[in-house]
């Protein structure tokens, strides 16, 4: 069956309208409307119109359809990577024919079978087109605006002038993160938060008021305010001044904060808030306008409808995006506002199939938060960096770039040299901070250069994707070999010395060495720099509070502390398999099969460090939720003097090191690592190489 989109993508290629191709046909227009409009067509009437049709793309497409794919899943001739595709599809059709041939031996079952399974993971990775790509930036920098130029989604503003479908105000105004995924018609579906999770800001909200400080994010407070129709408004006897109807609610309250509280709550009206999605009327002409109209109600907490987001799905439909060979999601992550340690972004730049696009201001390029976000990466031990899955987006303003000065102190002669001197300094800075080189991209939003750079972060998704097509055919290659020159007993003999080698490095590296960083040492960092009342907040909660979530920050002082203990052993086992690769160079097969091995160490030890951070979360949560005292003691700091952060990162830091019961947790997390370094890594290890049932 070959793809409608295929045959109309044939016909305007070749600049044929459907009227003529009708005629050539012999049919109505409206046969090859509907024809077009269809999932698939007829075999033989599209063999027709390809016939009809007649150009070079037109047979390629016939020729295409003629292959016979018995293994894995024909992708459509559109596909950017189906030759090799088609070639990992004979390999495999190959290795079938092989194994049950004459010439085929027992002693070739392991090698055959690794190849095929790689061959077949491989091809399922590169068959796939969908990605994401997470734009992630401080507040304010301006990621909300760049994704919506880059991507196309814009409406034309009272200024005449294209503007983001979604509000972008200059900082703090998206109020959770939003995702834009295509779709047949234009939607919106919203996760809201509960009930349970809304209560709880307004008690930080009031709590805050009360007491003069501050509190939720300004993004949420004014959500909250529409909702509630609370907003603060000017004082007529001070232009500078803003009254607030929440303050006149505490003093009629005589103080009483619940009180307050149960009445913002009762005023948000959570009960007639309980829609989830919109769809588009069919009636409705301006799709992107009616986007943006309701997004911003919704974010804004003035539609009547729906309750505070968690998390906004956007659907527009493929023609409205700009187009991409890639079937891309668009991801607006919330802004960094202190910390960069945050679960939802660690999600997503260990993602496989997710580009995470760091935006910068161009004078300030590669940014203090995407900074400390890279050498988090690193300090974690994540592969994001090295696998292609990061990228730089540096967003200059007005003639920023020709302010740059070179050495010699004169300023730059046109806006490519500056974007070249900014670039020198991005490396610059990469480097001194000991994280390797990332791709860069400029983007201003005012100079038209959308396609250009769309292209380019467009290109950046294809070297994602371009380990796994080196690995598909490296394995064809490899397929080829055992087939057409496989000598099994000298094979046999390498895997049985492959054998030898990792199950005395397994024995020489089954014991991690002791913990070398504490396990709380990423929580004291993030409360030396985190907002005090997101701080207090986190402590109110006992540990959790949106950004600021201790838990987390323990598990990730357990991953790094595992990525250092582990590192020196990984780096040891990947030299005795490249001595081998050496040895054995010889033989193709045995080689190809090492290089691959090396490559699977890499992803064994990101699930093994994964793992840590899971060890590490869920050891300590129950030994700090049960320590009433501890939560009670921070908690009574709060609004106690200036200090806050140092004294309450030493109070932390005392409770881990002389709470008698913790010793307990850390021999809990020593235990699980080593468990989890023994199945996820070492036994793998001796999983792949060993020779045993052959």
């Amino acid at each position: 069956m070959i793809p409608a989109t295929v045959l109309k993508g044939v016909r305007d290629g070749a600049n044929i309208k459907q009227s003529a191709l009708a005629e050539r046909l012999g049919v109505s227009p409206s046969v090859v409307s509907k024809l077009e409009k269809s999932e698939h067509a007829d075999e033989t009437m599209a063999r027709r119109y390809l016939e009809a049709v007649d150009t070079d793309d037109a047979r390629s497409v016939l020729a295409y359809y003629s292959l016979v794919w018995t293994v894995t899943k024909r992708p459509s001739f559109q596909h950017p990577d189906r030759d090799a595709l088609w070639e990992a599809e004979q390999a495999l059709q190959k290795l079938e024919q092989f194994e049950h041939s004459e010439e085929y031996d027992t002693l070739l079952s392991v090698p055959l079978d690794q190849i095929r399974t790689n061959l077949e993971t491989s091809a399922e990775f590169v068959g796939e087109l969908d990605h994401s790509l997470a734009f992630v930036g401080a507040v304010g920098v301006g990621k909300t605006t760049a994704l919506s130029l880059l991507t196309d989604l814009t409406i034309v503003g009272k200024n005449g002038q294209a503007q983001p479908v979604f509000p972008a105000t200059g900082g703090r105004t998206t109020t959770s993160e939003v995702q834009i995924r295509k779709a047949p018609a234009y939607g919106i579906a919203v996760e809201p938060m509960s009930s349970d999770e809304v209560r709880l800001l307004l008690v930080e909200m009031v709590q805050a008021i009360a007491e003069g400080r501050g509190g939720v994010s300004s993004e949420l407070d004014r959500a909250i305010r529409n909702m509630a129709d609370l907003k603060k408004t000017r004082d007529p006897n001070d232009v500078k001044a803003l009254l607030d109807p929440i303050k006149d609610m505490l003093e009629a309250a005589r103080g009483n904060q619940d009180d307050v509280t149960e009445e913002i709550f009762n005023r948000m009206k959570l009960s007639e808030r309980t829609e989830t999605q919109l769809i588009m009327s069919e009636t409705n002409e301006d799709g992107l306008r009616w986007l943006s109209e309701n997004i911003t109600k919704i974010n804004f907490g003035q539609h009547p409808r729906f309750s505070l987001p968690q998390r906004v799905v956007v659907f527009v439909p493929p023609g409205v995006v700009r187009p991409s060979k890639y079937d891309l999601s668009i991801i607006d992550t919330k802004g960094i506002h202190v910390t960069t340690e945050r679960a939802d972004l660690q999600q997503l730049y260990n993602d496989p199939r997710t580009l995470t696009v760091l935006c910068s201001s161009f004078n300030d390029a590669p940014g203090s938060d995407p900074l400390k976000l890279m050498k988090s990466m690193v300090e974690l031990g994540s592969d994001a960096i090295e696998r292609q899955r990061v990228l730089i987006l540096v967003l200059p303003r007005g003639d920023e770039a020709l302010k740059v000065i070179d050495d010699s102190g004169e300023p730059a002669e046109s806006v490519e040299q500056g974007y070249a001197l900014r670039l020198a300094q991005v490396d610059t800075s990469l480097a001194e901070a000991g994280v390797a080189h990332v791709p860069t991209v400029f983007f201003n939003a005012m100079d038209g250069s959308a396609p250009n750079a769309w292209k380019e972060i467009e290109d950046r998704v294809g070297s994602l994707r371009a380990h796994q097509i080196d690995r598909l055919q490296r394995f064809v290659a490899l397929s080829h070999e055992l087939v057409t020159n496989a000598d099994a007993a000298r094979i046999q003999q390498a895997r049985v010395a492959i054998e030898g080698e990792v199950q005395s490095a397994v024995k020489a590296y089954r014991q991690l060495p002791t913990s070398v960083r504490p396990s709380h040492q990423t929580l004291i960092e993030q409360i030396k720099a985190g907002h005090p009342s997101s701080i207090a907040a986190a402590i109110t909660r006992r540990g959790t509070w949106l950004h600021f979530e201790i838990h987390h920050f323990i598990g990730a002082g357990v991953r790094a502390d595992a990525n250092r203990r582990s590192s020196d052993y990984v780096m040891k086992i990947t030299g005795r398999l490249e001595s081998l690769q050496e040895k054995f160079k010889p033989i193709p097969e045995i080689t190809g099969l090492l290089e691959t091995l090396v490559e699977d160490l890499r992803d064994w030890r990101q699930e093994f460090l994964q793992r840590a951070q899971t060890i590490g979360r869920n050891t300590f949560k129950p030994y700090l939720d049960s320590s009433a005292e501890f939560w009670s003691n921070l908690e009574a700091r709060y609004g106690a003097g200036r200090g806050y952060r140092d004294d309450i990162a030493e109070m932390v830091q005392t409770w881990f090191e002389e709470t008698p019961k913790l010793s307990e947790a850390r021999d809990k997390v020593d235990a699980r690592l080593a468990d989890a370094w023994g199945e996820l890594v070492l036994q793998r290890l001796l999983d792949a190489t060993s020779v045993a049932n052959t």
